[in-house]
């Protein structure tokens, strides 16, 4: 079993946070803005800092193979819950997901395995050596205002996947059936779905591309403009957000204002 928390510790005992709504170009060496208690991308590092000469980006490692989370399962998940996740990935996948709430109306609860698991990773020391050297670009003044404030992230690993399980079960506990005829309509010609062997309960659900479901991350301390220090985030603490919030408060102290929101 994972997890209690169906989304902020579901990977933790991996060492990874995890996005909400798992997305195809989730990547490392991307900048997180944290907004309450989930992140928020903000874009790559390369288009915020210029390196110093001689100095380039790490080297992003891909398509490691993650065999300590392939095959793992969820815990059993309450429906609405799983079927939020379940709709966000079939879109990601190129699908659609309309109508299943009717397909799995009689389960009750629902698990996840995610098969064939990699990661994208780059080396924390190399990250280290190129934000000492690098530069807050001119034009990123609310970028550089929240470096100034310890608010950015970057990514360091993102764990993919292109197949996803789901199993779902009745209110007694017992394995549900479902048809895959009662599916036809999610495929939309880009998502493949199978039965799990002989296994009716559970659904194989396969995209073209993998998907980034788990991330690992720095926080970033600079100050006055110059990088300073990382830290590590640890591990469930905060989730990847698809979409960003709306500031708890709104302070001004003069002819411009800054939004912020309070910490979790």
């Amino acid at each position: 079993m994972w997890c209690r928390d169906p989304f902020l510790s579901c990977l933790k005992e991996f060492g990874y946070s995890v996005v909400r709504l798992p997305m195809a170009d989730l990547a490392p060496l991307q900048l997180l803005m944290e907004t309450g208690r989930d992140l928020e991308r903000l874009g790559t590092l390369s288009t915020v800092l210029t390196p110093a000469p001689h100095v380039g980006l790490p080297r992003i490692r891909r398509g490691l193979p993650a065999p300590s989370i392939s095959g793992r399962r969820t815990g059993n998940l309450d429906v609405s819950v799983g079927l939020s996740l379940l709709s966000g990935v079939i879109a990601a996948m190129g699908g659609s997901p309309i109508g299943l709430d009717d397909t799995y109306r009689l389960a009750h609860t629902i698990t996840f395995e995610f098969r064939d698991v990699t990661e994208d990773s780059v080396e924390v020391v190399d990250l280290d050596q190129y934000l000492s050297g690098a530069r807050v670009s001119r034009p990123s003044s609310h970028v550089a205002a929240l470096l100034d404030a310890d608010d950015l992230y970057v990514t360091t690993a993102v764990v993919k996947s292109r197949t996803l399980t789901v199993e779902a079960r009745d209110e007694r506990g017992g394995s549900l059936s479902v048809q895959l005829p009662a599916l036809e309509h999610v495929t939309d010609g880009r998502v493949a779905i199978t039965h799990a062997g002989d296994d009716s309960s559970a659904i194989v659900y396969t995209g073209t591309a993998p998907l980034g479901f788990g991330f690992r991350a720095v926080r970033l301390f600079y100050d006055a403009g110059r990088y300073s220090a990382f830290q590590a985030l640890p591990a469930g603490e905060a989730a990847l957000s698809r979409q960003p919030r709306v500031a708890d408060d709104f302070r001004s102290c003069g002819a411009f204002a800054r939004l912020r929101t309070h910490r979790a």
